[in-house]
């Protein structure tokens, strides 16, 4: 097990909280407990191994936690929990990257084979992994036109090429570019072909459709 493996738990039903936290104990792993998510966010600074988030918790919903950890690039892995069988909510949080999406009550001994597998993966693999997941979000969030104007400027084509590939003006390209640039907070040009390049998404972007 990794040295800096944890389990944080963040649901506002406190004998949920308890009842996991005796059970993830029990494994010998450090746990942390949060009855909200801006409670998990205040110390999330510092958050290694994985969180399991409510996804119906008071204060904020477990797609919009799960968005602000992406967007703050914490490193840990999400698995989504619920008492509903929410389909429409299960993908988008498998979308986003989480390792699992748990319906309550559930199998205690399925919660605890996937903390085993987590907290034996490699630092290097582990981190890969949850990269590429967090990417492809960060990725998923941009509009059509942003996602085409990223394919030219990940071809090397220049912004003048771009433009005139999708029928636009340069200065609207730049200015879709700054977007790209804010939304996968790339700091410049290569960091930006490197965010691409770790999330390695599947759908081929010749298929996006133009948006005017």
């Amino acid at each position: 097990m990794r040295n800096d493996f944890a389990v944080h738990i963040v649901d506002d039903d406190p004998g949920v909280r308890e009842s996991m936290k005796t059970l993830v104990r029990g494994s010998e792993y450090p746990v942390y407990c949060y009855s909200s998510g801006s409670a998990f966010l205040d110390r999330c600074d510092t958050a290694t191994g994985c969180v399991l988030i409510d996804l119906r918790l008071q204060d904020m919903d477990g797609i919009t936690l799960q968005k602000e950890l992406i967007a703050r690039q914490v490193p840990v892995d999400v698995l989504m929990m619920s008492a509903y069988g929410d389909i429409e909510h299960a993908v988008e949080a498998m979308r986003l990257g989480a390792v699992d999406f748990m319906e309550k009550p559930f199998d205690p001994d399925h919660l605890l084979n996937e903390l085993s597998e987590l907290s034996q993966a490699s630092d290097l693999n582990e981190r890969l992994q949850r990269d590429a997941r967090q990417r492809a979000a960060l990725i998923d969030t941009l509009t059509p036109r942003e996602k085409q104007v990223l394919m030219g400027i990940v071809d090397g084509q220049a912004n003048k090429q771009v433009a005139a590939d999708l029928g636009i003006s340069a200065r609207t390209v730049e200015t879709h570019r700054v977007h790209i640039m804010q939304k996968l907070q790339a700091d410049s040009l290569a960091h930006l072909v490197r965010i691409w390049l770790a999330a390695n998404p599947q759908n081929d972007h010749t298929s996006e459709q133009s948006e005017h």
